[in-house]
């Protein structure tokens, strides 16, 4: 399994809570079904970080499905005004050397998911600079 983050830093600081909300919506009406018709794409998460930055996430089964997800993401970008706003985000992808999943019930609506990815983040911030210069 592969997974491409893309971290956006919108230039003034802050995302409103209706930008954000706008953000949802949309990417859930118009960018998911897009992104669902890769081959071997498994799941895409939208991430709001203490409302300064927006990250993604999506996991697929190869690098070639990573790419094409890439592609399929900078495409939405650059047609959605929102996306454009939130300027041209740091993309770092790799391939998973390990994971765990709970049973669907356990992470009803993703909640459990977004706010593990969230506190990841923040955790890790320093090595996803790192990495992002290399």
């Amino acid at each position: 399994m592969f997974v491409t983050i893309r971290r956006y830093s919108p230039k003034n600081g802050a995302v409103n809570k209706a930008s954000l909300e706008l953000l949802r919506r949309q990417i859930q009406e118009d960018f998911l079904p897009l992104i669902k018709q890769i081959p071997g794409f498994r799941g895409y998460y939208l991430v709001n970080i203490d409302n300064r930055e927006v990250v993604t996430l999506s996991l697929c089964d190869s690098e070639d499905a990573c790419e094409a997800a890439t592609r399929c993401a900078a495409d939405y970008t650059l047609s959605n005004p929102l996306m454009y706003e939130l300027g041209r985000p740091e993309v770092i992808q790799g391939q998973v050397l390990t994971f765990a999943e709970q049973p669907p019930a356990a992470t009803e609506g993703g909640e459990a998911a977004a706010a593990a990815l969230a506190l990841w983040l923040r955790e890790s911030r320093g090595m996803l600079l790192t990495a992002s210069d290399g």
